[in-house]
């Protein structure tokens, strides 16, 4: 059996421990009392708005998990505010790429103001509408989006998207209208 230097001390200084804790419950009280080793889990990291000057990076690693509509989207921080629902008002910084990683819009920078967006519109682009629920403010989240939830076979020319353009989004929730 190995064991690094001070392991054995460990365990034994730990379980004598233990049983000192034990007998001193017993005493104290005339009855035996359970002593829990349970230790309270960490909370999750969580994260509040960025400033708006911080920038998105397309090189960020993430897990992408698909969606029944063909999005995929994955959590690059999880917020730690209230969570946007399917009917909300939201205000959002985000930053879109072609999926070869030149970039085509984005609304970071100094004086940038939030976008905001009705969650519950049908004239709201169906990524925004699929996508934004489920987060928490303070949350950026990465989606992958097809081009028939984008700008589909139209494009955008104003934002320099071509017609059938899967698009990477980078959303951060800045707060909840």
């Amino acid at each position: 059996m190995s064991s690094s230097p001070g392991t054995p001390r460990l365990r034994f200084v730990g379980t004598l421990a233990g049983a000192a804790l034990a007998v001193l419950a017993l005493g104290a009280c005339g009855s035996i009392v359970h002593v829990s080793s349970h230790i309270t889990p960490r909370p999750p990291d969580c994260a509040t708005p960025r400033p708006v000057s911080a920038s998105d990076s397309f090189t960020t690693p993430v897990v992408l998990q698909p969606d029944a509509s063909g999005l995929q989207f994955a959590d690059i921080s999880v917020g730690c505010g209230a969570v946007a629902k399917a009917t909300a008002t939201v205000n959002v910084q985000f930053t879109v790429w072609l999926s070869t990683g030149k970039q085509v819009i984005t609304t970071r920078g100094a004086n940038q103001p939030t976008n905001s967006l009705q969650l519950s519109n049908s004239s709201t682009l169906q990524f925004w509408r699929l996508g934004v629920p489920g987060m928490r403010v303070g949350g950026t989240r990465r989606l992958i989006v097809p081009p028939a939830l984008g700008f589909g076979a139209a494009g955008n020319s104003s934002a320099n998207v071509p017609p059938n353009a899967t698009l990477v989004v980078d959303i951060e929730l800045v707060s909840l209208a």
